[in-house]
């Protein structure tokens, strides 16, 4: 078969591309990535005794509520990421607002609060150990939804790696929210941003080699 020929069966019988096929692949490496850090969290922490007790405060709610503000505009972004071209400044915006509003909460708690009293809000008393117990839970959604990614089209390598990077922190930082005793803004704006940015960190780093296609 000569190139004309290959041309004019590849243009007499076109491919249809799949509907939402970003979204759904995406989607599918968040439930992979969910699944893997719950998993993750009962083999390495275990379970809260009084979790049917603390589902019932509004404070574990708004615990919750950061994450998953971050992962659903975080999604957003690394579709936007997995297209060549797609604008994306409005998707980077739209991740940082949550993040903005963390870290305007957490400096009206810091005033409010009496000057001694501040530094206990900000490290609690799990400051040692939770951004590493966010970043180990962020692995698994880390690895689906790069290999996702790779499935696409991204052409900004880096971008897209921290982007993904975001995504799984966001979802290591929920499931983890679901295990933590920490209660004060102060101490999530430092250190699960902090985890956020890890994460980030290590999916630009890891993306040119896992995302090249």
């Amino acid at each position: 078969m000569d190139t004309r020929d290959l041309v004019t069966r590849l243009a007499g019988s076109p491919l249809r591309a799949e509907r939402n096929a970003i979204t759904r692949r995406l989607n599918r490496a968040l439930v992979l990535g969910f699944v893997g850090s719950a998993i993750l969290l009962v083999l390495l922490y275990g379970v809260r005794s009084d979790m049917p007790w603390l589902i019932l405060t509004a404070m574990f709610w708004l615990r919750l509520a950061f994450p998953l503000a971050i992962v659903v505009t975080s999604m957003s972004l690394a579709a936007r990421l997995g297209r060549p071209g797609a604008r994306i400044r409005e998707a980077w915006l739209a991740v940082a607002l949550p993040l903005a509003a963390m870290l305007c909460a957490a400096a009206g708690v810091l005033l409010a609060a009496p000057p001694g009293y501040r530094l206990q809000l900000m490290l609690g008393t799990t400051w040692h150990v939770t951004t590493g117990n966010i970043v180990v839970l962020s692995l698994p959604p880390l690895a689906a939804i790069m290999q996702a990614m790779r499935g696409l089209a991204p052409t900004r390598l880096r971008l897209a790696g921290a982007g993904a990077g975001v995504l799984a922190g966001a979802q290591g930082t929920l499931v983890y929210s679901l295990y933590t005793p920490e209660m004060s803004v102060p101490f999530w704006a430092v250190w699960h941003g902090l985890a956020l940015a890890i994460t980030a960190a290590l999916g630009a780093a890891l993306a040119r080699a896992w995302l090249r296609w």
